[in-house]
């Protein structure tokens, strides 16, 4: 049993139907029911002929940006004449009862009914955004206050929504680009056409504002670790720079010939020490000198970057 809501000239009729059982008639929402029963994603289909046209899909008007599997959808048609809505609390989405709707006769057309409907699911999308930038602005604190991994894991959770909130908003793009398509003469100076187009907008202003504030702090992120690696990396080659030396030595007069003269000075050990002490100096001074013992963004030359 699917529940129907059929708006044709000028009010709307709630049906309860057994897809099988309906007879299918031309240039009807009947001739596309088995396509809209079939739907199980998004996809919208048009067909335009001389002095008719029509369109009908299956629309995820809403996502859980947490949990993949709860959505909720609903299938559409949609001529100049009619509009059918199947699996949609209209009334509901509608802020009003069935009775205050079924008893409405608005002056409206189903092309103007059908963009009011998708202005109110597009309200979803616009809440979710403004959740996301609630997100996004508590990241960009977090990142100067205390910055680690939980932080990058909480910025590519922060891209994964709104990935989603953008796919949610190119679907209603695609719906609304091909009602365009569909009934181009009807649309001018529609307000209800405007509104939905100025909406659509917005959201994809701030979706595109969102994905580049996003991209800036995973660069952000990605310099940070670069220099920490740098870091290590430099401290980990002066410590084996500095203590090569000794180590040389030490390697040297560590081993077991039988005719090594230093062997026999009386000062041997205290002349060893003082060498390997004045050659790891050396070693420290020089990449002092170099500047590769501090800061390795400083040149030392205020013109030079490198």
């Amino acid at each position: 049993m699917e529940t129907v809501y059929r708006y044709s000239n000028g009010s709307w009729n709630k049906l309860f139907i057994e897809p099988d059982q309906v007879q299918r008639r031309e240039n009807t929402w009947t001739e596309r029911l088995d396509d809209l029963v079939s739907f199980k994603g998004n996809v919208v289909n048009i067909e335009t002929v001389e002095d008719f046209s029509d369109m009908w899909g299956y629309y995820v008007y809403y996502q859980n940006l947490e949990e993949q599997h709860d959505n909720q959808a609903f299938r559409f048609y949609l001529s100049a004449d009619e509009l059918v809505l199947i699996d949609l609390d209209v009334a509901t989405l509608l802020g009003t009862d069935d009775e205050q709707l079924l008893s409405d006769h608005s002056v409206r057309t189903p092309i103007d009914n059908f963009m009011v409907i998708l202005k109110n699911t597009t309200t979803t999308y616009m809440e979710q955004i403004d959740q996301f930038e609630e997100i996004l602005h508590d990241i960009l604190w977090q990142v100067k206050e205390r910055n680690n991994i939980n932080i990058l894991d909480a910025i590519a959770k922060a891209d994964h929504q709104l990935l989603l909130c953008k796919t949610q908003v190119v679907t209603v793009t695609e719906i609304f680009m091909v009602i365009q398509e569909a009934f181009c003469s009807e649309l001018e100076d529609n307000k209800y056409f405007k509104q939905l187009r100025i909406r659509l907008e917005r959201a994809k202003f701030l979706i595109d504002s969102y994905e580049q504030e996003i991209d800036a702090l995973l660069d952000f992120e990605d310099l940070v670790s670069s220099h920490r690696g740098n870091e290590i990396t430099k401290t980990l080659t002066v410590f084996t720079t500095l203590f090569a030396p000794g180590t040389l030595l030490g390697a040297i007069w560590g081993m077991n010939f039988k005719h090594m003269p230093e062997l026999d000075w009386k000062l041997g050990y205290l002349l060893a020490m003082l060498l390997i002490i004045g050659v790891t100096f050396a070693v420290y001074f020089y990449l002092k000198g170099k500047g590769w013992m501090g800061d390795l963004l400083d040149t030392h030359n205020k013109k030079k970057f490198f």
